[in-house]
């Protein structure tokens, strides 16, 4: 692996670290500010006025690593995604700023919809159709594993932007996951993605550096987005595609826990299953601590993105038998 790539997951992180604050200091000026929702834990309320936004440094930051360093077809999708998501969610940021809501719930599925078709696009001109199928090894899914990767781009894009509610949540839960990523790409002997992986990786930590309680910046919806598309196009890129279920697990518990909080309260005429959703809002409520909610989940993140890797090492991803 050549060193000047190998430095790449070390510049990232040392240069997140160094932008972030005339970042922070940026986006205050420009008037980039929390506005928290009056419906949300009282808690949050001091919160309001913290720049927002965080997430399009990373992002930006990905896209200049990849173009100095990380020239790789499959590392191009990576990165396009987290462009496009974090686009995406820059305008939500902004047309909440402006409107003091973001956008409307057709419109914003329609665009992360149609970012989702174009990167499935990208995922077939670089051939990510060989995926671990739990049980059976690797298979070529074809189209059909190309399709799937659009859905899966689309819901976990969302899931993440549900999580994205308590410091330092859905950045913490991302690093182990786009850290698998990598470590799967590193056995199928692909350095440049594995590179781009572990790049990303180390942005969104060094993001966290300014994330965690009590919160210097926030990712917005423009690094939510960002997270949730690159993490699928990596997985599926990397052959983890239907173990990303397992992958971003906490991301879709969340998801699942508005989903249920909603349907409940629908069928029991007016009763809630949670005390307030996504689940992270239900724990705040029963007494536990940003730290106490951000421990619990970045564990569970960790454990899952390291029964991933095993599972594919076990399935036979190339490179990966011991």
């Amino acid at each position: 692996m050549p060193r000047v790539n190998g430095l790449a997951v070390a510049g990232a992180f040392v240069g997140g670290v160094v932008l972030y604050p005339p970042t922070i200091a940026v986006l205050g000026r420009l008037g980039i500010r929390q506005q928290e929702r009056s419906d949300g834990p009282a808690s949050h309320l001091p919160k309001a006025g913290t720049p927002t936004a965080g997430g399009l440094l990373f992002a930006l930051l990905l896209a200049v690593i990849w173009l100095v360093a990380l020239r790789g077809p499959a590392g191009a999708v990576v990165v396009g995604a987290a462009l496009l998501g974090s686009a995406v969610g820059l305008l939500d940021d902004l047309t909440k700023l402006r409107r003091g809501a973001g956008l409307r719930v057709v419109p914003k599925f329609l665009l992360l919809a149609l970012c989702a078709a174009g990167l499935a696009l990208g995922l077939q001109a670089t051939h990510a159709s060989v995926e671990v199928v739990p049980g059976l090894g690797l298979r070529d899914l074809g189209i059909g594993g190309i399709a799937l990767a659009a859905l899966a781009l689309l819901a976990t894009a969302n899931a993440a932007n549900l999580t994205d509610g308590v410091d330092g949540l859905a950045a913490g839960c991302a690093v182990p996951a786009l850290a698998a990523c990598g470590a799967a790409a590193a056995l199928e002997h692909r350095p440049l993605l594995a590179l781009t992986c572990w790049s990303a990786a180390a942005l969104v930590l060094a993001f966290l550096c300014f994330n965690l309680p009590a919160a210097r910046v926030f990712m917005g919806d423009a690094g939510s987005l960002a997270i949730g598309l690159m993490l699928a196009a990596a997985a599926a890129e990397t052959g983890l595609l239907l173990l990303l279920p397992l992958l971003a697990l906490v991301y879709l518990a969340e998801a699942a826990s508005v989903m249920a909080q909603v349907a409940y309260f629908k069928l029991s005429g007016g009763r809630r299953l949670l005390r307030m959703s996504p689940l992270h809002h239900h724990l705040e409520l029963g007494g536990i601590s940003e730290w106490g909610v951000d421990l619990r989940f970045w564990s569970v993140a960790l454990a899952t993105a390291a029964a991933v890797v095993g599972w594919a090492v076990w399935s036979g991803l190339p490179g990966g038998h011991p």
